[in-house]
């Protein structure tokens, strides 16, 4: 009776260690199997994010100020921005979206007017000579010796086309800068 007290012990002790064995071989097995699909996710979400991004260019204005006005009462100051390539989901370009602000600066003495430029009256001309209006951008008004900084402005170019120059208007005056992208 003992004989068999003794054996039956023994198989329930090595069944339940053969089984705690394999368990914590399954646990390790599953964990390794879920770090390395981890891991191949991240990679394939790294290498996704790289090839979704779109094309960004520096835009540089050249003067970066311009004097505008009859009594030279408006100072511009042209902001770098930025040029942002738009794709549609197959990857053919649509255009690129320009992107900068303007600083304001009201150069009358104080007791004077408050002056206002339209970012609607602005014209960039593209390399083609063409020019086109703001797509978006409001109103900026700056009080007498102050600075005022505007939203941002925003033109919308055709695919492939690339600006050259930036008209700007106030009070029936003129200046042109220049425009590069890098």
């Amino acid at each position: 009776m003992k004989k068999n007290l003794y054996l039956c012990a023994t198989v329930a002790a090595m069944f339940l260690f053969s089984c705690d064995s394999k368990t914590q071989d399954e646990t390790t097995d599953t964990s390794t199997t879920t770090t390395e699909t981890g891991n191949s996710e991240q990679a394939s979400e790294t290498t996704a994010a790289v090839a979704n991004e779109p094309k960004t260019y520096a835009v540089t204005f050249t003067p970066e100020t311009a004097v505008l006005g009859k009594k030279k009462e408006a100072s511009i100051k042209i902001l770098p921005g930025t040029a942002t390539e738009l794709t549609d989901p197959d990857g053919t370009v649509q255009g690129t979206e320009l992107t900068f602000k303007i600083s304001l600066t009201n150069n009358n003495k104080i007791g004077e007017n408050t002056i206002g430029v339209s970012p609607s009256d602005f014209r960039l001309v593209l390399e083609d000579n063409t020019s086109i209006s703001q797509h978006s951008g409001s109103y900026l008004s700056s009080e007498p010796e102050s600075t005022t900084q505007s939203s941002e402005i925003t033109y919308r170019l055709p695919a492939g086309a690339k600006p050259k120059t930036l008209n700007l208007f106030y009070d029936e005056t003129r200046a042109s800068v220049s425009v590069s992208m890098q």
